[in-house]
C-alpha cells in the first residue's frame, strides 16, 4: 500500500506563511497508518490575557486556520479516492495524523488506508484483475503521491506477470490443440501419430 508524510508543528517563534503552513506534499494512502497523536500549530504572536488584540495577529492566525482547513479537505479527499478506487481490496483505513490549530481545532494533515495486494496462487486472472484494481487505487487521487506511484508500479508488475502466465498457458493449449489435429490427420493416412510432449515441451 502506500504512504504518506505529516506535517510538523510550526516553531512558536513566528506565524506561519501561507508556504509553511502547507508546503508538505498531499500525503498517500500507506500500507501502515500514521500516527494518530496530536500535535499543536501555535499563533505566531501569543496573545497574554487582557493584552490588545493585534490586527496583524489576527490576519496571520486567520490565514493559518484556512490553510489547515484547506489541508484537512484535501487530505480527506485523496483517502477517499484510494478508499473508492480499491474496492474489494480495501483493508483498513483510513486513518489519519493531525495537528492542533491556533483555534483548538484538530485538522489532518495525513491519512493511510490498506489494501491487499498479494498475488492468489496459480489463478492468472483473478491476479491480472487484482493488478489493474491496485493501479486504479494507488494512481486515484488527483495528485498521486511518490508513495501512490510505488504502488502503482507494484500493481503493474502483478498485471505483467499474470498476462505472461496466461499468454504461456495458451501457446501451450494451442500446441497440444495443434498436435492432436496433426495426430488424426497421420492416423486417417496410417501413419503414427507424433509425441505431444515434444510440442508442449517447446513452449513451456
Amino acid at each position: 500500500m502506500l504512504i504518506g508524510p505529516s506535517i510538523a508543528p510550526s516553531a512558536p517563534a513566528s506565524a506561519p506563511s501561507k508556504t509553511e503552513a502547507v508546503a508538505a506534499p498531499l500525503p498517500a494512502v500507506a500500507l501502515a497508518p500514521a500516527s494518530t497523536q496530536p500535535q499543536t500549530l501555535r499563533a505566531a504572536v501569543p496573545v497574554t490575557a487582557g493584552s490588545p488584540r493585534n490586527p496583524l495577529e489576527d490576519a496571520r492566525t486567520r490565514v493559518a486556520i484556512q490553510q489547515l482547513q484547506a489541508r484537512d479537505r484535501e487530505v480527506r479527499q485523496h483517502e477517499q479516492a484510494h478508499m473508492a478506487a480499491a474496492g474489494g481490496l480495501l483493508k483498513s483505513g483510513p486513518s489519519y495524523s493531525y495537528i492542533t490549530g491556533p483555534d483548538g481545532k484538530r485538522y489532518a494533515v495525513g491519512g493511510s488506508v490498506e489494501i491487499d495486494t498479494s498475488e492468489t496462487s496459480d489463478d492468472p486472472e483473478a491476479n491480472l484483475e487484482k493488478g489493474e484494481r491496485i493501479q486504479a487505487a494507488a494512481l486515484a487521487p488527483a495528485e498521486p503521491s511518490g508513495a501512490d506511484l510505488a504502488i502503482a508500479k507494484l500493481g503493474a508488475r502483478i498485471e505483467q506477470r499474470a498476462r505472461a502466465e496466461l499468454a504461456r498457458r495458451e501457446a501451450a493449449a494451442n500446441a497440444y490443440s495443434e498436435q492432436a489435429s496433426l495426430g488424426d490427420a497421420l492416423r486417417n493416412r496410417g501413419e503414427p501419430p507424433r509425441s505431444v510432449g515434444l510440442v508442449l515441451d517447446r513452449v513451456a
